[in-house]
C-alpha cells in the first residue's frame, strides 16, 4: 500500500509539471492575444466595407407629402389646380461609380494593408509573449533546481550537524564547532524558504500569461547551434514588426494615390424606376405622368479647393518618407540586438563547459571534506565552506544553463515566433 501511494504521488507530480511547449500552446488563451485577434477581425470587416464601393448601389425609396392647400396657379383671373394635394413617390435607383480618380481602389488597398498589419500585430504580440514566457519559465526551472540543490545542501548540513552534536556531546569538539554548523543550518533553511517563494511568484506569472493554472515546470528543450548572418537574413524576411513597417510604406503609397484622386474628375452612372400618384398605389395624380423613370450620368470635377488637395498629397508623401526612415532605423536596431544576443549566446556556451567542470571539482572536494570531517581530520569551518562552494557551483551551472536557453530562444524569437516554435518540435 505504501509503494502504491508513492507511485500515485510520483504520477501526480509529473501531471502537474507543464513543459515549455505545452506552456506555449496554453498561451493562445492569453486575454491580450484574444483581444488583438478580435481587433484584426475589425479590419477584416473594414476591408469588406471598402470593397463594397466597387459594386453598384441599389436603393428603394418611398415618400408621401400632404399640402395644406391645393397646389394652384392663377391664369386669366382663374384658379387652376396644377397638382394633387396628396403626393406619393416611389423609386428604385441603381447607381455605379464608373470612375473615381482611383480613390476607391486606393481606399481598398489601404484597408487591405491595415488588415495585414493587424494580423502582423497579433504575430508580434505572440512573439513578445513567448519571450516573456521563456524568461519566466527558465527562471522558474532554474529556481526549481536551486531548491533541489538547497534541499540537498540542507540535508548534508543536517547530517553534519548530527555528527557535530555527537562529537560535542562526547566532549570531542568545542561549542564553537557546533554553533558554526547550527548557524549554517538556519541560514540554509531561510534561503530555501525565500527561494520557494520566488518559485511561486514565477508560477503565478506563468499562470497569468497562459490564462491557466501552472503548478510546476518541466525541463528546458535542448539548445542548438545558430549562425548570426542567417538569423539576420531571416529576421528581415519574417519578423512581423519589420514586415509591419514595410506595409506602412505601402500604406503611405495608397494614401498618396487617394490624395491624388482629387486631381481627377469623378463619373457616376445612375438609372431610376420611379412612379408617383395621389394614392399609395402610385397610379398617377391626373395632372402629370405617373412614370418618372430616368437614366443618366454625373461628372464632377473640382477646379479649386484652396490648395487642400496639394497639401494632402504632400502630407502623404512626407508620411511615406517618415515610414522609410523608420524602417531603416528599426532594421539597424534589430541587427544590433541580434549581434548583442548572439555574443551572449556564444559566451554562455563556453561558460557552461566551465561551470560543469567547476561543479565536478567542487562536488568531489565536498565529498572528500565530509569524509575527513567524519574522521575528525578537519573542522566545521572547512566543511561549511566546502558545502557552500559546491552549492554555489551547482547554482551557477543551473543559472548558466537557464541564461543560455534564454539567449538561444531570444535569438530565434528575434526572427519570428514560427522559427522558435519549430525548435520546440525537434
Amino acid at each position: 500500500m505504501k509503494y502504491f501511494l508513492l507511485v500515485v504521488l510520483f504520477l501526480n507530480t509529473n501531471i502537474l509539471a507543464t513543459s515549455l511547449s505545452e506552456m506555449i500552446d496554453l498561451s493562445q488563451n492569453n486575454l491580450s492575444i484574444k483581444a488583438l485577434k478580435h481587433e484584426a477581425k475589425v479590419y477584416d470587416n473594414l476591408q469588406s466595407a471598402a470593397e463594397s464601393y466597387n459594386y453598384p448601389s441599389l436603393d428603394l425609396s418611398y415618400s408621401g407629402a400632404y399640402f395644406q392647400d391645393k397646389p394652384v396657379v392663377y391664369y386669366a383671373g382663374q384658379e387652376l389646380q396644377m397638382q394633387s394635394q396628396d403626393i406619393y413617390n416611389g423609386a428604385l435607383t441603381l447607381s455605379y461609380p464608373l470612375f473615381s480618380g482611383f480613390a476607391i481602389s486606393s481606399q481598398i488597398d489601404e484597408a487591405k494593408l491595415k488588415k495585414q498589419r493587424a494580423i502582423l500585430k497579433v504575430d508580434d504580440a505572440k512573439r513578445n509573449l513567448y519571450l516573456n514566457i521563456v524568461k519566466a519559465y527558465s527562471s522558474a526551472l532554474s529556481i526549481k533546481h536551486i531548491i533541489s540543490s538547497q534541499e540537498a545542501t540542507l540535508k548534508a548540513t543536517q547530517e553534519s550537524y548530527k555528527k557535530a552534536k555527537g562529537f560535542f556531546d562526547a566532549g570531542m569538539s568545542s561549542p564553537s564547532e557546533l554553533y558554526r554548523i547550527e548557524s549554517m543550518l538556519h541560514k540554509t533553511q531561510s534561503e530555501l524558504i525565500s527561494t520557494k517563494n520566488q518559485f511561486n511568484v514565477l508560477l503565478r506569472q506563468l499562470s497569468f500569461m497562459t490564462n491557466a493554472k501552472i503548478e510546476d515546470v518541466d525541463e528546458l528543450p535542448s539548445v542548438g547551434m545558430l549562425e548570426l548572418e542567417d538569423l539576420k537574413s531571416q529576421a528581415l524576411q519574417k519578423r512581423p514588426d519589420i514586415l509591419s513597417l514595410k506595409l506602412m510604406i505601402e500604406e503611405s503609397e495608397a494614401k498618396i494615390d487617394l490624395a491624388q484622386s482629387q486631381y481627377y474628375p469623378s463619373v457616376h452612372l445612375f438609372a431610376q424606376a420611379a412612379y408617383q400618384g395621389d394614392t399609395p398605389s402610385l397610379d398617377g395624380d391626373g395632372f402629370t405622368n405617373k412614370d418618372k423613370s430616368v437614366a443618366g450620368f454625373q461628372i464632377n470635377y473640382n477646379l479649386f479647393s484652396g490648395l487642400k488637395d496639394y497639401s494632402q498629397v504632400e502630407a502623404a508623401r512626407e508620411g511615406k518618407l517618415a515610414s522609410k526612415y523608420a524602417l531603416q532605423s528599426y532594421i539597424q536596431r534589430v541587427n544590433s540586438e541580434l549581434y548583442g544576443t548572439y555574443l551572449t549566446y556564444q559566451s554562455l556556451l563556453s561558460q557552461k563547459i566551465s561551470a560543469q567542470a567547476e561543479l565536478k571539482a567542487q562536488e568531489s572536494y565536498e565529498h572528500l571534506v565530509q569524509e575527513q570531517f567524519t574522521e575528525q581530520l578537519t573542522d566545521a569551518d572547512v566543511l561549511s565552506r566546502a558545502i557552500s562552494s559546491a552549492a554555489m557551483a551547482r547554482a551557477f551551472l543551473i543559472q548558466t544553463e537557464s541564461r543560455l536557453y534564454d539567449a538561444y530562444a531570444k535569438l530565434l524569437l528575434e526572427v519570428d515566433s514560427q522559427t522558435f516554435l519549430s525548435s520546440l518540435k525537434k
